[in-house]
């Protein structure tokens, strides 16, 4: 598999005409391979497509702008071009509108592929600039070879039919010249196209003006089950599907005024009663009152194309389906977490009466229950709260604007200026943080958790220790958090994002569970991403990816 990678200025692609470019034919007899073409600015994405189509057994080209992507255009046919919406300096649709312009890329298929721009308007212009599909992440690799595999054959085709209708006129011109150097190089040449139907792996045939068949090679027995002198006796027209006969009658009316007709696909009629699919081209040869057809089984390729036109609707089906149950669950733990808190409130104000009225009148197992009442309402309460937030963190509208990193942080600390004296604690912010693309409010919740987290989770007699850092790179601004805390086993790292999920050895530690899913979730709907990195016993990093205001206003 060959990587190539080049660079040129949009207006070399503008000026430079298609004459001159050229590729070398692939062998005789042998299936070319093909050029795919993937344009994206990420190399992680660019290593993601290559891993997914490797196995098409194709040439996989690399291009990581629309600049370099209509250099390499200009050096080589592509099957199919893979391209990004979201790249900077000239995006996805001015490249796709770039490569329209061009004849000889005109009707190159281009496949939008992206992790953003989903909305109807992307989509549309998407396809108003003439993509042929519009795939968002995540990417299902099953699915995209699928979709790639049958451009890279109709290319395949397409190129075979050309060669194969340049040896026909050769073969015609070869005839011509022999019919004139006398009856031995006739007959010679007659030899030489018998040869030729015979070997040839594709269906061959030739009709006279009525499309009659004359003369067919033995892939037709193949593929139809019929014998040779079974075809003699039929026309097209008797083996074509009814609802495609008007189309091939009108195409070989075409043919006998001497037209010639570009690649078709349609139906011929088995033996056995039941139909296959065919590409096929034909040329007239109106001297000789013939047609010459060439043919491929096609029937696997559109049984393929239905599938995925199947499974396509199937997977819409299933996403609308899960959507639907996942609004009706948001909906319903936003109205349990905010109905239940009425009755709590009440359990907590008579609790608190009977201990300030009552006390005398109660035993001390009496007090006790009653303080635990309160306890347990209190954390009931809590819960809830954090339900309510994670519930409006999935339901609100987020919209997203820079926000400065370093003051988000300082205004927390200032709202935690108590509990970080009572404790103590010793914070250190290293500036600059930078600038990120987020929703104000839900960053401060995020940030809150964080470092109200690592305040919490402090082995007794241990003064915590905060650091506040960030880093930017590809176009991504990374905000850690670290702490000297009790530390995160590995097994635990991923699941202590979840809901209502809490470390075994956490359970002397006040919470509900809820504080880290509400990061993740408030980190997504920012379009970002949580981590952390922790030793037990050695302290945590807990770091959020948010895009910097650089990317953003690209």
């Amino acid at each position: 598999m060959k990587l190539i990678t080049a660079v040129a200025p949009k207006e070399a692609w503008l000026s430079t005409q298609d004459a001159g470019n050229h590729e070398e034919p692939a062998a005789p007899g042998l299936a070319p391979v093909t050029d795919i073409l993937m344009v994206d600015d990420r190399e992680d994405k660019l290593l993601a497509l290559d891993a997914t189509l490797s196995s098409l057994g194709q040439n996989l080209v690399k291009a990581r702008s629309g600049k370099e992507a209509l250099r390499l255009l200009l050096k080589q046919d592509f099957a199919v071009i893979l391209l990004d919406v979201s790249m900077p300096g000239m995006d996805g649709f001015e490249t796709a509108a770039l490569i329209r312009t061009r004849q000889k890329t005109e009707h190159t298929p281009i496949i939008f592929v992206t992790a953003f721009g989903n909305s109807e308007t992307h989509v549309s212009r998407g396809y108003s600039l003439g993509a042929v599909d519009y795939i968002v992440a995540p990417i299902i690799p099953e699915i995209l070879r699928a979709k790639v595999s049958v451009f890279v054959e109709l290319h395949r085709k397409s190129e075979l039919i050309k060669r194969q209708a340049q040896q026909i006129r050769e073969a015609e011109q070869n005839r011509f010249r022999a019919e004139l150097a006398g009856v031995a190089d006739r007959l010679e040449a007659e030899t030489k196209r018998n040869r030729f139907f015979t070997l040839s792996l594709d269906m061959l045939g030739i009709t006279d003006l009525e499309g009659r068949l004359l003369q067919v090679n033995p892939s037709w027995e193949e593929v139809f089950g019929y014998g040779e002198s079974e075809l003699r006796h039929l026309t097209l027209g008797e083996l074509v599907h009814p609802e495609e006969k008007d189309e091939v009658d009108l195409k070989f009316e075409q043919l006998r005024k001497g037209s010639r007709i570009p690649y078709c696909e349609g139906r011929l009629r088995h033996k056995d009663g039941t139909y296959r699919w065919l590409g096929w081209t034909a040329a007239s040869f109106l001297s000789e009152k013939l047609i010459y057809l060439f043919c491929r089984d096609i029937t696997a390729k559109r049984v393929a194309e239905e599938r995925i036109v199947q499974l396509n609707a199937e997977l819409a089906h299933q996403v609308a389906a899960l959507t639907e149950v996942n609004q009706e669950l948001e909906a319903f733990n936003y109205s349990i977490s905010h109905d239940l808190r009425t009755p709590l409130r009440g359990m907590t104000s008579f609790a608190n009466a009977l201990l300030e009225q009552e006390s005398s009148k109660l035993s001390p197992e009496g007090i006790d229950f009653a303080h635990r009442i309160v306890r347990s309402a209190k954390y009931m309460d809590t819960l809830l709260r954090d339900l309510l937030a994670y519930s409006r963190l999935s339901r609100e509208q987020m919209p997203l604007a820079p926000v400065k990193l370093e003051n988000a942080v300082q205004e927390l600390v200032e709202v935690l200026a108590e509990e970080i004296r009572q404790r103590e604690a010793r914070i250190e912010v290293v500036p600059p943080l930078g600038t990120a693309l987020s929703h104000a409010p839900t960053l401060r919740q995020v940030l809150a958790n964080l470092i109200g987290n690592a305040l919490k989770f402090v082995p007794a007699g241990r003064t915590p220790q905060i650091r506040v850092t960030a880093t930017q790179a590809n176009g991504l601004i990374r905000l850690s958090v670290e702490d000297n805390g009790i530390g995160i086993k590995t097994s635990y790292q991923e699941r202590i994002f979840g809901l209502f999920e809490r470390l075994p050895d956490a359970a002397a530690y006040p919470g509900t569970g809820v504080g880290l899913a509400l990061v993740r979730k408030g980190a997504e709907r920012m379009g970002g991403h949580v981590g952390v990195e922790s030793e037990p016993g050695r302290g945590s990093k807990f770091w959020l990816d948010l895009k910097c205001e650089a990317t953003a206003q690209a």
